[in-house]
């Protein structure tokens, strides 16, 4: 799913990355990479020079602003408090370029992620059809 979107242009942002694996991986097809770490880093990882490790809450973000092509959280969002759910959403949205992407999986109903997304800014948000059958959910929210 995030192999066929990327390019050697391609700024990637993994949230919440856990042993970096996925990060370590993308960093091999990609320009750049962000491995968002949530209360851990990834000591004893042997990062690729294009990696770069950022720790934090995981709500507010900080990378530069307008710089991500494609954000992946898994279920990250699932783990929020209501409460900080919109600002991570905004913050997302504030790294990432003019139609670049969010992607994530969610438990969660449906139109309540739609409609933060949406609250955050973002235009189009994208369910995965065949996805409203089984959980989590894949959605895609576009800048």
């Amino acid at each position: 799913m995030l192999e066929a979107r990327f390019t050697p242009r391609t700024v990637f942002m993994e949230i919440a990355s856990g042993d970096a694996t996925l990060a370590v991986r993308a960093a091999s097809y990609v320009e750049r990479v962000y491995s968002i770490q949530v209360g851990q880093s990834h000591q004893g990882v042997r990062a690729p020079c294009n990696l770069r490790p950022v720790l934090c809450d995981g709500i507010r973000i900080p990378v530069p602003e307008a710089t991500i092509d494609i954000a992946w959280s898994g279920d990250f969002v699932d783990r929020l408090h209501a409460d900080d759910a919109p600002i991570h959403m905004e913050s997302v949205y504030r790294g990432l370029v003019a139609g670049g992407e969010y992607l994530l999986t969610t438990q969660q109903p449906v139109a309540e992620v739609r409609k933060r997304l949406f609250a955050a800014g973002f235009s189009v948000v994208r369910v995965a059809l065949l996805s409203l059958l089984l959980k989590p959910v894949r959605i895609t929210a576009i800048k």
